[in-house]
């Protein structure tokens, strides 16, 4: 027998109505969630089945289509492009933006479209995250990512650090100026049919050498979503997202990663390579963005005047304080592995 929820009783004018509560999810809402981790996106509350991997992308927004109970522990979220479409997210996996929205489309209201002044990269007050994967971890869950498909060994992303963005801060300082359609296309995936980038010869040959999902066009999506609001031409703005990220790669941090593939490295020891290659204190500007017991990102606060001659030391040693956020996990190797001990 199906049990029915419990009446409610409600009196008006000495007339009194039986009203049965709200069926299973408790709460219907209008509003968006700003992902803070790359969680993953299941098609239930109590298994862990996510058809196609799906994962929030920590900056950007969602839409909250309900919660699991009045008190939730899962917000359940629209995914354009996913099957099935709607999804749960744990409620730690990001910040609710309490003004409403309209559901009509994926896009938030006027107010929420509308972002701060572009960041200026020259000014003092200007902070950031450099945004650096560690590619085999990437691969490891999306092994079908056509930057994924021939990844080997021998590969320079194997063992170094590769650029995901460079965002202006804080989260939620985002598609600066940029149309209804380019945003639509960039929250879908769709990044294919994004504008082209003018991108000089030099610059887009390191990209492609230091940003392998620009096999996926992900260049057009960080210029569209954090890049028109960094200050600069698409040009500049990559430029000097390269120049940290190479410096981050002939440091001693991304030589004890190296030296632990297929090992288990905790946020402590991490962030005592960043005091070690930056100065003290350089660490705890740092975050892990881990999934499935892998250590998928590092997440490097900055602040400061960013040009090509950045000292990323300085820039760390200038931000903000960071909450380790993951406590650790797995240096993943190139190839499928599947479930490891924790």
């Amino acid at each position: 027998m199906v049990q029915k929820p419990p009446r409610l009783r409600r009196c008006v004018l000495s007339v009194c109505v039986l009203l049965w509560s709200s069926a299973p999810f408790a709460e219907r809402l209008d509003a968006v969630l700003i992902a803070e981790e790359a969680c993953p996106a299941t098609v239930s509350t109590k298994r862990p089945d996510n058809p196609g991997s799906i994962q929030l992308v920590p900056g950007q927004d969602y839409v909250v289509v309900g919660t699991n109970r009045a008190d939730p522990s899962h917000y359940r979220l629209r995914f354009e492009g996913a099957n099935p479409k709607e999804r749960w997210v744990e409620i730690r996996c990001g910040r609710l933006v309490d003004t409403p929205v309209t559901m009509a489309t994926t896009e938030t209201t006027d107010a929420l479209q509308s972002p701060p002044p572009p960041s200026r990269a020259g000014s003092m007050e200007s902070q950031f995250v450099l945004a650096a994967s560690w590619q085999p971890a990437f691969c490891e869950l999306r092994a079908t990512r056509p930057e994924c498909r021939d990844q080997t060994p021998e590969r320079a992303d194997a063992r170094r650090f590769s650029l995901h963005g460079l965002w202006p801060q804080p989260i939620g300082n985002s598609y600066c100026g940029v149309g209804e359609r380019e945003r639509a296309l960039s929250k879908s995936g769709r990044w294919r049919l994004l504008p082209a980038l003018d991108l000089d010869a030099t610059t887009r040959a390191r990209l492609d050498a230091l940003m392998p999902g620009t096999r996926s066009d992900l260049q057009r999506h960080q210029w569209v979503k954090h890049g028109t609001c960094y200050g600069t031409d698409a040009d500049t703005y990559f430029r000097h997202s390269m120049a940290l990220l190479e410096q981050l790669n002939a440091s001693s941090v991304r030589a004890l990663f190296e030296e632990n593939i297929g090992k288990r490295l905790n946020a402590t020891r991490v962030r005592a390579a960043f005091d070690d290659a930056f100065g003290k204190g350089a660490g705890d500007r740092v975050r892990l963005s881990c999934s499935e017991e892998l250590i998928e990102e590092l997440r490097i606060g900055l602040k400061g005047v960013v040009d090509d001659t950045a000292e990323l030391g300085e820039l760390i040693l200038a931000a903000p304080k960071r909450s380790p956020d993951c406590r650790g996990g797995w240096v993943d190797q190139v190839g499928i592995q599947g479930a490891r001990p924790r």
